[in-house]
Protein backbone atom coordinates (compact mmCIF):
# COMPACT_ATOMS: atom_id res chain seq x y z
CA UNK A 1 0.00 0.00 0.00
CA UNK A 2 1.63 3.24 -1.13
CA UNK A 3 0.42 6.75 -0.56
CA UNK A 4 2.99 9.26 -1.84
CA UNK A 5 3.13 13.00 -1.35
CA UNK A 6 4.01 14.47 -4.75
CA UNK A 7 5.13 18.07 -5.06
CA UNK A 8 4.58 19.30 -8.66
CA UNK A 9 7.37 21.88 -8.28
CA UNK A 10 10.02 19.16 -8.04
CA UNK A 11 11.44 18.76 -11.54
CA UNK A 12 14.12 16.09 -11.19
CA UNK A 13 14.55 12.84 -9.23
CA UNK A 14 17.92 12.26 -7.63
CA UNK A 15 19.00 10.34 -4.56
CA UNK A 16 16.79 7.61 -3.13
CA UNK A 17 16.87 6.28 0.43
CA UNK A 18 14.79 3.47 1.97
CA UNK A 19 14.01 3.78 5.69
CA UNK A 20 12.39 1.31 8.07
CA UNK A 21 9.60 2.78 10.18
CA UNK A 22 9.92 0.05 12.84
CA UNK A 23 13.27 1.53 13.98
CA UNK A 24 11.84 5.00 14.57
CA UNK A 25 10.73 6.35 17.93
CA UNK A 26 9.48 9.65 19.25
CA UNK A 27 12.16 12.19 20.17
CA UNK A 28 13.75 11.58 23.55
CA UNK A 29 13.30 7.79 23.58
CA UNK A 30 15.62 4.89 22.76
CA UNK A 31 15.70 4.35 19.00
CA UNK A 32 16.23 6.42 15.87
CA UNK A 33 14.75 9.89 15.57
CA UNK A 34 12.80 10.71 12.43
CA UNK A 35 15.52 13.19 11.44
CA UNK A 36 17.83 10.20 10.85
CA UNK A 37 15.91 9.56 7.61
CA UNK A 38 16.99 12.94 6.25
CA UNK A 39 20.55 12.34 7.41
CA UNK A 40 20.64 9.08 5.42
CA UNK A 41 19.35 10.97 2.39
CA UNK A 42 22.05 13.58 2.93
CA UNK A 43 24.75 10.90 2.92
CA UNK A 44 23.20 9.19 -0.11
CA UNK A 45 23.34 12.53 -1.93
CA UNK A 46 27.08 12.75 -1.43
CA UNK A 47 26.63 15.36 1.32
CA UNK A 48 25.20 17.75 -1.25
CA UNK A 49 22.39 19.78 0.33
CA UNK A 50 20.88 20.90 -2.98
CA UNK A 51 20.74 17.35 -4.31
CA UNK A 52 19.41 16.09 -0.99
CA UNK A 53 16.51 18.56 -1.13
CA UNK A 54 15.36 17.01 -4.43
CA UNK A 55 15.58 13.39 -3.32
CA UNK A 56 13.13 10.55 -2.67
CA UNK A 57 12.41 8.96 0.70
CA UNK A 58 10.62 5.61 0.89
CA UNK A 59 9.44 4.72 4.40
CA UNK A 60 8.76 1.00 4.59
CA UNK A 61 6.64 -0.83 7.19
CA UNK A 62 4.47 2.24 7.75
CA UNK A 63 1.61 0.04 8.94
CA UNK A 64 3.73 -0.93 11.96
CA UNK A 65 3.54 2.62 13.39
CA UNK A 66 -0.24 2.67 13.64
CA UNK A 67 -1.85 3.61 16.93
CA UNK A 68 -2.15 0.97 19.61
CA UNK A 69 -5.57 -0.43 20.48
CA UNK A 70 -8.12 1.40 22.52
CA UNK A 71 -6.80 -0.02 25.80
CA UNK A 72 -5.85 2.65 28.29
CA UNK A 73 -2.14 2.52 29.09
CA UNK A 74 0.07 4.58 31.36
CA UNK A 75 3.01 4.48 28.93
CA UNK A 76 3.00 6.57 25.75
CA UNK A 77 2.86 5.04 22.29
CA UNK A 78 6.35 6.30 21.37
CA UNK A 79 6.95 3.90 18.49
CA UNK A 80 3.47 4.18 16.96
CA UNK A 81 1.37 7.31 17.18
CA UNK A 82 4.37 9.27 18.49
CA UNK A 83 6.33 8.52 15.30
CA UNK A 84 3.40 9.65 13.15
CA UNK A 85 3.30 12.98 14.99
CA UNK A 86 7.07 13.36 14.61
CA UNK A 87 6.86 12.75 10.85
CA UNK A 88 4.22 15.43 10.29
CA UNK A 89 6.58 18.40 10.16
CA UNK A 90 9.05 16.59 7.89
CA UNK A 91 6.47 15.33 5.41
CA UNK A 92 4.50 18.56 4.98
CA UNK A 93 7.57 20.51 3.86
CA UNK A 94 9.58 22.56 6.35
CA UNK A 95 13.11 23.63 7.16
CA UNK A 96 14.36 20.79 9.38
CA UNK A 97 17.41 20.85 11.63
CA UNK A 98 19.29 17.58 11.13
CA UNK A 99 22.32 16.64 13.31
CA UNK A 100 25.59 16.43 11.39
CA UNK A 101 26.61 13.37 13.38
CA UNK A 102 24.57 10.13 13.45
CA UNK A 103 23.00 9.03 16.72
CA UNK A 104 21.03 10.92 19.33
CA UNK A 105 20.59 14.67 18.98
CA UNK A 106 22.96 16.85 20.96
CA UNK A 107 21.61 20.36 21.72
CA UNK A 108 25.15 21.70 21.53
CA UNK A 109 26.04 19.89 18.32
CA UNK A 110 26.10 21.22 14.78
CA UNK A 111 22.99 20.96 12.62
CA UNK A 112 22.21 20.89 8.92
CA UNK A 113 19.17 22.76 7.65
CA UNK A 114 17.32 20.71 5.03
CA UNK A 115 14.24 22.01 3.25
CA UNK A 116 11.84 19.08 2.68
CA UNK A 117 9.40 20.98 0.44
CA UNK A 118 10.70 19.32 -2.74
CA UNK A 119 11.45 15.87 -1.31
CA UNK A 120 9.15 13.07 -2.49
CA UNK A 121 7.91 10.97 0.45
CA UNK A 122 6.45 7.51 -0.21
CA UNK A 123 5.10 5.37 2.62
CA UNK A 124 4.43 1.68 2.11
CA UNK A 125 3.44 -1.38 4.05
CA UNK A 126 1.45 -4.61 3.99
CA UNK A 127 -1.49 -3.19 5.97
CA UNK A 128 -2.71 -6.66 6.88
CA UNK A 129 -6.33 -6.56 8.00
CA UNK A 130 -7.21 -3.39 6.12
CA UNK A 131 -9.36 -5.42 3.72
CA UNK A 132 -11.63 -6.35 6.64
CA UNK A 133 -12.19 -2.67 7.47
CA UNK A 134 -12.99 -1.87 3.84
CA UNK A 135 -15.31 -4.88 3.66
CA UNK A 136 -17.26 -3.68 6.70
CA UNK A 137 -17.68 -0.25 5.10
CA UNK A 138 -18.66 -1.41 1.61
CA UNK A 139 -20.55 -4.64 2.26
CA UNK A 140 -22.61 -4.11 5.40
CA UNK A 141 -24.63 -7.06 6.68
CA UNK A 142 -28.04 -7.32 5.03
CA UNK A 143 -30.79 -9.79 4.23
CA UNK A 144 -33.26 -10.22 1.40
CA UNK A 145 -33.03 -10.54 -2.36
CA UNK A 146 -30.63 -7.62 -2.73
CA UNK A 147 -28.32 -8.75 0.07
CA UNK A 148 -24.56 -8.74 -0.51
CA UNK A 149 -23.05 -12.23 -0.61
CA UNK A 150 -20.20 -12.93 1.79
CA UNK A 151 -16.83 -12.64 0.04
CA UNK A 152 -13.68 -14.63 0.70
CA UNK A 153 -11.22 -12.12 2.10
CA UNK A 154 -8.41 -14.68 1.86
CA UNK A 155 -8.61 -14.56 -1.94
CA UNK A 156 -5.81 -12.40 -3.35
CA UNK A 157 -8.04 -11.04 -6.12
CA UNK A 158 -10.73 -10.02 -3.63
CA UNK A 159 -8.12 -8.36 -1.41
CA UNK A 160 -6.76 -6.43 -4.40
CA UNK A 161 -10.26 -5.18 -5.27
CA UNK A 162 -10.80 -3.98 -1.70
CA UNK A 163 -7.39 -2.27 -1.53
CA UNK A 164 -8.25 -0.39 -4.72
CA UNK A 165 -11.29 1.04 -2.90
CA UNK A 166 -9.36 2.26 0.15
CA UNK A 167 -10.10 5.80 1.34
CA UNK A 168 -8.42 7.90 4.08
CA UNK A 169 -11.19 7.00 6.53
CA UNK A 170 -10.24 3.31 6.26
CA UNK A 171 -6.61 4.07 7.08
CA UNK A 172 -7.73 6.21 10.03
CA UNK A 173 -9.79 3.31 11.34
CA UNK A 174 -6.75 1.09 10.83
CA UNK A 175 -4.75 3.24 13.25
CA UNK A 176 -3.16 6.05 11.25
CA UNK A 177 -3.84 9.54 12.58
CA UNK A 178 -5.88 11.85 10.28
CA UNK A 179 -3.17 14.53 10.18
CA UNK A 180 -0.65 12.00 8.85
CA UNK A 181 -2.99 10.53 6.22
CA UNK A 182 -4.06 14.02 5.11
CA UNK A 183 -0.49 14.81 4.03
CA UNK A 184 -0.55 11.92 1.51
CA UNK A 185 -3.24 12.78 -1.05
CA UNK A 186 -2.56 9.80 -3.33
CA UNK A 187 -3.36 6.24 -2.21
CA UNK A 188 -2.14 3.41 -4.44
CA UNK A 189 -2.53 -0.34 -3.92
CA UNK A 190 -0.38 -3.09 -5.40
CA UNK A 191 -1.57 -6.54 -6.40
CA UNK A 192 -0.15 -9.77 -5.05
CA UNK A 193 2.23 -11.92 -7.07
CA UNK A 194 0.66 -14.50 -9.38
CA UNK A 195 2.01 -18.01 -9.94
CA UNK A 196 3.66 -16.96 -13.21
CA UNK A 197 5.34 -14.05 -11.38
CA UNK A 198 6.75 -16.46 -8.80
CA UNK A 199 8.16 -18.68 -11.57
CA UNK A 200 9.89 -15.63 -13.07
CA UNK A 201 11.35 -14.78 -9.65
CA UNK A 202 12.67 -18.35 -9.38
CA UNK A 203 14.45 -18.30 -12.72
CA UNK A 204 14.87 -14.85 -14.29
CA UNK A 205 16.94 -12.63 -11.92
CA UNK A 206 20.73 -12.72 -12.05
CA UNK A 207 20.89 -14.21 -8.54
CA UNK A 208 17.67 -16.25 -8.71
CA UNK A 209 17.18 -19.23 -6.41
CA UNK A 210 17.47 -21.84 -9.16
CA UNK A 211 20.72 -20.29 -10.41
CA UNK A 212 22.10 -20.30 -6.86
CA UNK A 213 21.34 -23.99 -6.39
CA UNK A 214 22.77 -24.82 -9.81
CA UNK A 215 25.99 -23.13 -8.73
CA UNK A 216 26.08 -25.14 -5.49
CA UNK A 217 25.58 -28.42 -7.33
CA UNK A 218 28.14 -27.37 -9.92
CA UNK A 219 30.78 -27.24 -7.19
CA UNK A 220 30.54 -31.06 -7.20
CA UNK A 221 30.46 -31.25 -11.04
CA UNK A 222 26.75 -32.05 -10.98
CA UNK A 223 24.13 -30.17 -12.97
CA UNK A 224 20.71 -29.44 -11.49
CA UNK A 225 17.67 -29.83 -13.74
CA UNK A 226 14.35 -28.48 -12.45
CA UNK A 227 11.52 -29.34 -14.82
CA UNK A 228 8.81 -26.87 -15.80
CA UNK A 229 6.22 -28.85 -13.84
CA UNK A 230 8.47 -28.62 -10.74
CA UNK A 231 8.77 -24.85 -11.10
CA UNK A 232 5.00 -24.62 -11.46
CA UNK A 233 4.49 -26.79 -8.37
CA UNK A 234 6.90 -24.70 -6.27
CA UNK A 235 5.16 -21.45 -7.24
CA UNK A 236 1.75 -23.05 -6.69
CA UNK A 237 2.75 -24.14 -3.18
CA UNK A 238 4.13 -20.70 -2.28
CA UNK A 239 1.00 -19.05 -3.68
CA UNK A 240 -1.34 -21.31 -1.68
CA UNK A 241 0.60 -20.63 1.54
CA UNK A 242 0.34 -16.88 1.00
CA UNK A 243 4.04 -16.45 1.76
CA UNK A 244 4.82 -14.88 -1.62
CA UNK A 245 8.36 -14.72 -2.95
CA UNK A 246 9.88 -15.13 0.53
CA UNK A 247 8.39 -18.63 0.76
CA UNK A 248 10.15 -19.89 -2.36
CA UNK A 249 13.46 -20.53 -0.60
CA UNK A 250 11.99 -22.63 2.21
CA UNK A 251 10.11 -24.82 -0.30
CA UNK A 252 13.13 -25.26 -2.57
CA UNK A 253 15.46 -25.91 0.36
CA UNK A 254 13.19 -28.64 1.70
CA UNK A 255 13.11 -30.36 -1.69
CA UNK A 256 16.89 -30.24 -2.28
CA UNK A 257 18.23 -30.63 1.26
CA UNK A 258 18.94 -34.38 1.16
CA UNK A 259 20.13 -34.23 -2.45
CA UNK A 260 22.83 -31.68 -1.62
CA UNK A 261 24.22 -33.99 1.09
CA UNK A 262 24.01 -37.16 -1.01
CA UNK A 263 25.47 -35.93 -4.32
CA UNK A 264 29.15 -35.71 -3.16
CA UNK A 265 29.00 -39.37 -2.05
CA UNK A 266 27.51 -40.87 -5.22
CA UNK A 267 29.99 -41.91 -7.94
CA UNK A 268 29.32 -41.25 -11.63
CA UNK A 269 26.33 -38.94 -10.98
CA UNK A 270 26.16 -35.98 -13.34
CA UNK A 271 22.58 -34.63 -12.98
CA UNK A 272 20.06 -34.14 -10.19
CA UNK A 273 16.55 -34.18 -11.65
CA UNK A 274 13.65 -32.52 -9.84
CA UNK A 275 10.04 -32.84 -11.00
CA UNK A 276 6.60 -32.05 -9.60
CA UNK A 277 6.38 -35.35 -7.66
CA UNK A 278 9.58 -34.48 -5.81
CA UNK A 279 8.23 -31.04 -4.92
CA UNK A 280 4.96 -32.53 -3.62
CA UNK A 281 6.94 -34.95 -1.46
CA UNK A 282 5.66 -38.09 -3.19
CA UNK A 283 9.25 -39.20 -3.77
CA UNK A 284 12.79 -37.82 -3.65
CA UNK A 285 14.63 -36.22 -6.58
CA UNK A 286 16.31 -38.52 -9.09
CA UNK A 287 20.04 -38.86 -9.73
CA UNK A 288 21.13 -39.55 -13.32
CA UNK A 289 24.44 -41.38 -13.84
CA UNK A 290 26.78 -42.47 -16.61
CA UNK A 291 25.34 -42.01 -20.13
CA UNK A 292 21.75 -41.32 -19.09
CA UNK A 293 20.97 -37.69 -19.83
CA UNK A 294 17.86 -35.61 -19.13
CA UNK A 295 16.33 -36.07 -22.60
CA UNK A 296 16.63 -39.86 -22.53
CA UNK A 297 15.22 -40.01 -19.00
CA UNK A 298 12.17 -37.92 -19.92
CA UNK A 299 11.55 -40.04 -23.05
CA UNK A 300 11.56 -43.21 -20.96
CA UNK A 301 9.10 -41.68 -18.51
CA UNK A 302 6.76 -40.82 -21.39
CA UNK A 303 6.85 -44.48 -22.45
CA UNK A 304 5.47 -45.46 -19.05
CA UNK A 305 8.66 -46.56 -17.31
CA UNK A 306 9.34 -45.81 -13.66
CA UNK A 307 12.57 -44.79 -11.96
CA UNK A 308 13.14 -48.37 -10.79
CA UNK A 309 12.88 -49.62 -14.39
CA UNK A 310 15.43 -47.16 -15.77
CA UNK A 311 19.10 -48.10 -15.58
CA UNK A 312 21.50 -45.45 -14.27
CA UNK A 313 18.64 -43.60 -12.52
CA UNK A 314 18.10 -43.81 -8.79
CA UNK A 315 16.21 -41.95 -6.10
CA UNK A 316 18.03 -39.89 -3.50
CA UNK A 317 18.30 -41.78 -0.21
CA UNK A 318 20.32 -40.18 2.54
CA UNK A 319 20.39 -43.15 4.93
CA UNK A 320 21.84 -45.62 2.43
CA UNK A 321 24.78 -43.39 1.56
CA UNK A 322 25.40 -42.58 5.20
CA UNK A 323 25.83 -46.27 5.90
CA UNK A 324 28.08 -46.63 2.85
CA UNK A 325 30.39 -43.90 4.12
CA UNK A 326 30.53 -45.48 7.59
CA UNK A 327 31.63 -48.83 6.09
CA UNK A 328 34.34 -47.08 4.04
CA UNK A 329 35.58 -45.29 7.14
CA UNK A 330 35.76 -48.59 9.02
Amino acid sequence: MLFPFINPLRSRLHSIVIADATCLTQAGYVGEDVESILFKLYLESGQDIERCQRGIVYIDETDKIRKSGGNVSISRDVSGEGVQHALLKIVEGNLINVPKEPGRKNPRGDFLQIDTSNILFICGGAFAGLETIINQRMDAASIGFGAQMKKKLDDHKVQGQYFDSAIPKDLTTYGMIPEFIGRFPVIVSTRGLSESDLIDILTEPKNSLIKQYKYLFGMNDVSLHVSDCALSEISKTAFSRGSGARGLRSITEKVLMETMFVVPSVPDVHTAYVDARAVRGERNPVLLKNDLNTEKYEEMLKKGKTVDDIEDAELVCLTSYTGFEEKEAA
